[in-house]
């Protein structure tokens, strides 16, 4: 088995494990939502009336919104969106930060995808769309991790929209620092040759939409779409759980 393999094959293990762990503590423990407390239903993580208070964008309405505007020069970019509007000492921020950084569940980010994929479903964002790819790990921070946060949102979006997700063909290259450990033009000048296409010609005259948890500057996004700029005829749709304000 090759190392990409095991990589893949341990996140998806790492989530099936942690779904089977909160069943059977929900039997003894039931879940609360972490924000005000109220029992949650099963496959919920966050309940309703607070998932109803996140900072909506709107941005599935319009096009020239601030997310199309940053990535419309790209090769192959067709239109993008972020859901939610991402401010520091908010609700939002303390749970992704809790789920990316092990302290938190993974399967929150998942009902996340969900949901922005069943609001989002109604204005045709997705329609065409051939296939989900969320943005990779390099497998060192995947071990340590122990699971891909894009790929948690991706695979909610998934199971709703019924558009397959592949996780095999955009693979990261390069374990570079975190995001907030670098500066701004640092950030930019590593995303050369971070990602790369295994066999592009699958992907020839595909609606590929790449999907991550947050647009800050919009560099890891870019160094996507630059290592698609030779799939033939493709186009790029980008999504994101928030971006920033």
């Amino acid at each position: 088995m090759q190392k990409k393999e095991y990589f893949c094959m341990h996140n998806r293990n790492y989530l099936l494990m942690l779904r089977i762990v909160n069943a059977i503590l929900d039997v003894f423990f039931p879940r609360t939502c972490p924000a005000c407390g109220q029992l949650l239903g099963e496959h919920e993580s966050i309940c309703e009336e607070c998932l109803s208070k996140l900072d909506r964008t709107q941005q599935a309405l319009y096009r020239d919104n601030v997310v199309e505007t940053i990535f419309e020069k790209e090769k192959h970019f067709s239109y993008g969106g972020s859901w939610l509007w991402y401010q520091k000492g908010t609700y939002l921020q303390k749970m992704i930060h809790m789920a990316k950084f092990g302290r938190g569940n993974p399967l929150w980010l998942e009902q996340m995808g969900r949901e922005a994929a069943k609001e989002w479903e109604e204005y045709g964002f997705f329609d065409g769309i051939d296939v989900i790819v969320p943005i990779p790990l390099h497998p060192k921070r995947l071990r340590i991790r122990g699971f891909n946060q894009s790929e948690a949102i991706a695979k909610g979006m998934s199971d709703v929209l019924k558009i397959p997700m592949d996780t095999d063909h955009l693979t990261r290259e390069v374990n570079n620092r975190k995001q907030s450990q670098s500066s701004k033009i640092e950030r930019e000048h590593l995303k050369e040759g971070l990602f790369k296409v295994n066999h592009p010609e699958e992907w020839y005259e595909k609606t590929i939409m790449l999907v991550d948890d947050i647009i800050t500057t919009g560099a890891t996004f870019r160094a996507a779409t630059h290592a698609l700029k030779d799939v033939y005829n493709c186009k790029i749709v980008i999504f994101s759980l928030a971006k920033t304000k």
